[in-house]
């Protein structure tokens, strides 16, 4: 799997390889994201103006959740580097070291939708 500078149409990519690409990139868009709304909610001072964003930028943060759970059930070394995470308990960890979390891959996407 290549780790590089991620590029959105790279030419020697596999369908999964290029999938991880593009929600890499939207995990680094929703990160960004959420350091700028935050920068905004630091220097606004409008009460209502700062619940808006702070609404905003929590969604983002869910946002970075789920594609962050999506790449670990998609690549098979994110899942193990989670469920091997030795800087919180087993239970706290974003995906738990079990049977029940096989990687997908492309054979099993089929008819997902």
């Amino acid at each position: 799997m290549a780790y590089g500078k991620p590029e959105s149409g790279a030419m020697d990519a596999s369908p999964m390889e290029q999938l991880l690409i593009w929600l890499r990139e939207d995990l680094m868009g929703e990160l960004q994201a959420i350091n700028q709304y935050q920068a905004h909610i630091d220097n606004i001072s409008d009460p209502e103006i700062k619940e808006l964003l702070s609404h905003i930028r929590d969604d983002e943060k869910e946002h970075v959740a789920e594609i962050t759970h999506l790449i670990a059930r998609i690549d098979s070394i994110q899942q193990q580097k989670f469920a091997s995470d030795h800087t919180v308990a087993p239970e706290n960890r974003v995906v738990a070291a079990s049977e029940e979390n096989k990687a997908l891959t492309v054979g099993s996407m089929f008819g997902r939708k």
